[in-house]
């Protein structure tokens, strides 16, 4: 026991090294600040030492496949095992530079939620603010005292900037830091407006207490257009969910039809003379399948994202009903065939 203990540590440890050799130290702070920014506390290098192991599996097995391909059929074994060798580096560069662009849109999706969740409750902290300022404390120290755990992620990032604060960083420039660090105008032109009022000694509090009510306001407005372009939504839904599938299921039923109507008459043609020429329909019901669910696939994923932009003005607000209407589509689909089986099943020709 103690020594299969020890084997899972020199795993991991051999692992996160593999994990951490494989990134140029010229970016390891970038990545370290990409991380922090999407709330993970800490690299993963042992996942990415995993997801080496794995890139180059996949990339033998990818080398395998071109190989075996009938491309590649009749080439001598020495040819084939040095295009092996000259293939599989190739692969596994491409295969690590599509999994690290999926990773980076995973980042990018969770600081988008996080800059959003920071937005929703910026209006509850303003208004905290104001109370601490109006009992006249100093800037850094109201923000301090205006924290509170529901505001979640604008806690742990306004806890950061005072923090920096008191070991004495500037104000101003550990704000903007902040700020620049997130794609929020809201948020960085309130601090700027803040901190200008306050260094030119102006009353600040109710400049809070307006930029809080504009907020309020804003996204009050943002809800009614969003009530108002519900139906949009519900038309594209069932577009998406239910008539597109169900037209696939019910063309791939026609065209089974249509083929045995025309095997019948072929038949006929054969022991009798008929003044034209039937032709067989040359469409396999594989390839039909496959054209059928990349087709619904496709539609339901630009449904969802077209719906996305309607209903929150970007994609990233919404990229997990992506797969959900993908998902809810192709059993749409599964479910339409059935439905039609059944119905075809009574006109026996």
């Amino acid at each position: 026991m103690r020594r299969k203990r020890e084997l899972k540590k020199k795993f991991r440890l051999f692992t996160e090294f593999i994990g951490d050799a494989v990134i140029p130290k010229k970016y390891r702070k970038d990545i370290l600040n990409y991380h922090q920014r999407a709330s993970v506390k800490e690299v993963p290098y042992y996942y990415f030492g995993l997801s080496v192991y794995l890139f180059f599996i996949i990339a033998v097995l990818l080398d395998i496949l071109v190989l075996n391909s009938e491309i590649f059929s009749n080439i001598n074994i020495f040819i084939g095992i040095l295009l092996s060798v000259l293939f599989l580096p190739v692969i596994f560069v491409l295969v690590c530079l599509f999994n690290i662009f999926i990773y980076r849109l995973f980042l990018d999706a969770r600081i988008y939620h996080k800059v959003r969740k920071m937005e929703e409750v910026f209006p509850e902290f303003l208004d905290e603010l104001s109370l601490n300022l109006k009992s006249g404390l100093s800037l850094e120290n109201a923000m301090e005292n205006s924290l509170e755990k529901e505001f979640t992620y604008l806690n742990d990032e306004i806890e950061r900037v005072c923090k920096k604060i008191s070991v004495g960083n500037d104000l101003e420039e550990s704000v903007k830091e902040f700020t620049g660090r997130f794609d929020s105008e809201i948020i960085e032109e309130t601090f700027d407006l803040i901190l200008i009022s306050w260094k030119k000694g102006a009353n600040t509090p109710p400049l809070v207490d307006r930029m809080a009510d504009n907020i309020e306001e804003t996204r009050y407005l943002q809800k009614k257009v969003i009530a108002s372009v519900t139906s949009y939504k519900i038309f594209l839904s069932i577009v998406s969910l239910i008539i597109t599938p169900a037209m696939f299921a019910l063309a791939f039923h026609l065209v089974n039809l249509i083929r045995s109507m025309l095997n019948k008459i072929s038949a006929v043609s054969r022991t009798s003379t008929v003044p034209f020429n039937i032709v067989r329909v040359r469409v396999d019901d594989s390839d039909f399948m496959l054209f059928s669910y990349l087709a619904i696939a496709i539609i339901a994923a630009f449904t969802s994202i077209i719906i996305s932009v309607i209903m929150k003005g970007s994609i990233k607000d919404n990229y997990k009903e992506i797969f959900l209407y993908i998902l809810g589509s192709l059993a749409s689909y599964r479910v339409a065939m059935f439905g039609f089986s059944i119905f075809f099943s009574w006109f026996t020709i």
